[in-house]
């Protein structure tokens, strides 16, 4: 994993293993709150949730509400009502609904050119004067993704990703033309956060106060930098390596994802949204955000419901199962590193259903809402009994047809390699990375199928030269119910020459991790393990630093693939130690960390301010470490395989014990001295 791919993102599949297996299964005898018990009760017993919130709004009223698990592991008490979670990308339905409002008062045309509005925003692509308000909604606008330094912090309000979002774009390309595909993209809300702030003058969270929290009584959202009395409000978060609970979660992304709410004030809100508010937003422009928008660009060729098909800010506007009924259901997930949301609104009916959680993910969050949703419409007479597990599974493998043998080779995404290969029947995926390979078997509908995962694949070639994977995934979440994601999973990508001299700088890398080294002492990052590395392929003949990252020359390489988050890679030398800058991070190599022995009695942080990061030496491990802290510092210590087991953001009451093979890192600003002595 790398930070910079934490984005706060629809659903976070990564962070669940979809199981096939029978359909969730509502007992006839079951009422609707003691479904919805049950299933929130599954989330924090077989899912890894401290806490579970959930709300149902019906024509106005809160029908129900309720929770499941502890405020706090220390409290033990139950969650009320008023409890408040942060909503991750939920938030960007706020930052859509404000664009339209402004949309309704004719002050924003959501096809003019954002340069309209913004003069200043720019780029070092000519191409981003035809970026519209709309493509920033519907996420089509080509930009790289997500500008996240300083953003996800530990009980810190640093209004960095707002303020440098103009500057960071500046000296962006674009990874794809505006309006080619809609491909998820947090950076494009943050735009609209200060077109909004443009337009009307004031700041961004005074607007929504006034057109939404105050009309609607959402008295419990919040933004982080509010006064209010967070220990009393807020779940706890826990991350499994801790015992104790994390500091408040701190997105400062206000727009993209940093709001906090509850599930009935999110319900409240959903109103808005599905057109019960016309005094606030109008039916049109709430029909608007509703329309098939991921259709103007490039797409699945099977798009039915998903839990991916964008409106303006919507996730999907096709939400499953409930086109199988005929019914059109709007979704939005969010996910911080520690809580996680989802949203779902059936306008046609006027409800609307939220889940909350402290863990877990959005993607679990949302098939708990759908199956509950199942049986209030059961209840209601809208549907009969829920219908039976879409199946993918096709019964008849032939062979592969010769024509497809020009789409074996390489392929990627923004996260790995993958070679496919075919003979006979059978296609084989072998991944660079190590993982285990995997084999489909082509059927006579033109697909391949995985018979173990369900996962079905095809090849795609639109107009132009670009091959993609295509990959559908029906998961059943055991005890909750079922998600359905087709998308493009891969893009093909050719060899390309690299020369002797470039290849042996290169060469010198192999092997080698990135440490991020340009994160605040607040930051999660450091508390997240693996999620601090930046990661290189092993192997750069086939010309390529990372997935579809291409070497351009012995410090450069830059981003090939149309997916989310996309980023180049800079590398430079001080002093001795080479600094990789990937996206808006920096990142030291590891082969340079020196060592912390016994003789060791400071460190401190160069003129640069970048961590630094220090091997555990033989002579200490096992031993306390007793460390003088400057203010505002930190350190952090990390076992044999990555894993932070102490940082004093989080719990400094007890000093560490050094681990076998481990590492610190010791943060904090230019000139700090951190004491080091040893028990």
């Amino acid at each position: 994993m790398k930070l910079q791919r934490n984005t706060l993102h629809a659903a976070c599949l990564t962070a669940i293993v979809l199981l096939l297996c029978a359909c969730t299964t509502l007992p006839v005898t079951s009422t609707l709150p003691e479904t919805a018990r049950r299933l929130a009760d599954t989330i924090v017993s077989q899912y890894g949730t401290t806490s579970v919130q959930y709300a149902i709004i019906d024509n106005g009223r809160i029908l129900l509400s309720g929770s499941s698990g502890v405020f706090s592991k220390d409290s033990n008490r139950q969650v009320a009502p008023h409890d408040i979670y942060g909503i991750g990308s939920t938030s960007k339905m706020f930052a859509a609904a404000s664009a339209m409002v402004l949309r309704d008062r004719g002050l924003l045309d959501l096809d003019c050119p954002v340069t309209a509005y913004i003069p200043e925003f720019t780029m070092a692509d000519p191409r981003y004067a035809d970026i519209t308000p709309r493509m920033l909604l519907n996420h089509s606008s080509g930009l790289y993704g997500s500008s996240f330094a300083h953003t996800f912090l530990f009980d810190d309000v640093y209004t960095v990703a707002h303020d440098t979002i103009l500057d960071k774009l500046a000296a962006q390309r674009l990874r794809a033309a505006p309006g080619e595909l809609s491909e998820y993209c947090n950076d494009g809300f943050t735009l609209i956060e200060l077109l909004v702030e443009r337009i009307t003058g004031i700041s961004y969270t005074e607007f929504i106060t006034e057109t939404f929290l105050i009309p609607l009584g959402m008295d419990d959202t919040r933004a982080p930098g509010w006064d209010f009395d967070k220990d009393a409000h807020m779940a706890r978060v826990y991350l499994p390596t801790f015992d104790c609970a994390m500091p408040h979660d701190t997105v400062n992304a206000l727009a993209t994802g940093g709001l906090y709410s509850t599930a009935e004030d999110l319900c409240r809100f959903a109103e808005v949204l599905m057109g019960s508010k016309p005094d606030i937003l109008s039916e049109e422009s709430t029909l608007m955000m509703q329309q098939e928008e991921f259709r103007k660009g490039l797409w699945v060729d099977e798009p039915g419901d998903n839990l991916f098909a964008y409106g303006l800010g919507w996730d999907s506007v096709h939400g499953y199962p409930f086109g199988t009924y005929g019914i059109h259901a709007l979704t939005k997930g969010g996910d911080t590193q520690l809580f996680h949301s989802s949203l779902v609104v059936v306008p046609e009916y006027r409800i609307a259903m939220a889940v909350i959680s402290s863990g877990g993910a959005s993607a679990i969050n949302y098939a708990c809402a759908a199956t509950t949703l199942q049986m209030l419409m059961r209840e209601k007479g809208i549907i009969d009994q829920p219908k039976s597990p879409k199946s993918l599974v096709g019964s008849t493998p032939v062979a592969i047809p010769d024509e497809l043998q020009a789409y074996a080779g390489i392929y990627a995404n923004n996260l790995s390699t993958i070679v496919m290969a075919m003979e006979g029947n059978l296609l084989t995926a072998t991944h660079t990375d190590g993982r285990p390979q995997e084999t489909y078997a082509y059927l006579d509908d033109g697909r391949f199928q995985n018979s173990d995962t369900g996962i079905s694949l095809k090849f795609v070639q639109p107009e132009d030269d670009r091959i993609f994977v295509q990959q559908t995934q029906l998961g059943v979440l055991p005890g909750l119910g079922e998600l359905l994601v087709t998308e493009f999973k891969y893009q093909k990508i050719e060899s390309v020459p690299v020369s002797r001299t470039v290849l042996e700088a290169w060469n010198t890398r192999i092997g080698l991790r990135y440490f991020v080294v340009s994160e605040k002492p607040s930051s999660q990052a450091y508390v997240q393990g693996d999620s601090i590395v930046q990661s290189l392929n092993d192997d750069f003949s086939h010309g390529y630093a990372y997935a579809g990252i291409r070497i351009v020359d012995e410090n450069f390489a830059e981003n090939t693939l149309l997916f989310r988050d996309a980023i180049d890679m800079e590398f430079e030398t001080h002093d001795g130690v080479e600094y990789l800058h990937a996206g808006d991070l920096t990142y030291a190599r590891e082969d340079s960390f020196p060592e912390l022995n016994a003789y060791t009695d400071s460190c401190v942080i160069g003129i640069n301010g970048y961590s630094r990061y220090l091997l555990v030496g033989a002579d200490v491990e096992d031993k306390t470490l007793i460390a003088d802290i400057p203010d505002g510092g930190a350190i952090a210590v990390y076992d044999h395989v990555g894993n932070c087991i102490w940082y004093s953001t989080v719990c400094s009451t007890v000093p560490p014990v050094l681990p076998p093979a481990g590492k610190v890192v010791f943060i904090g600003s230019p000139g700090d001295v951190f004491g080091i002595a040893y028990e």
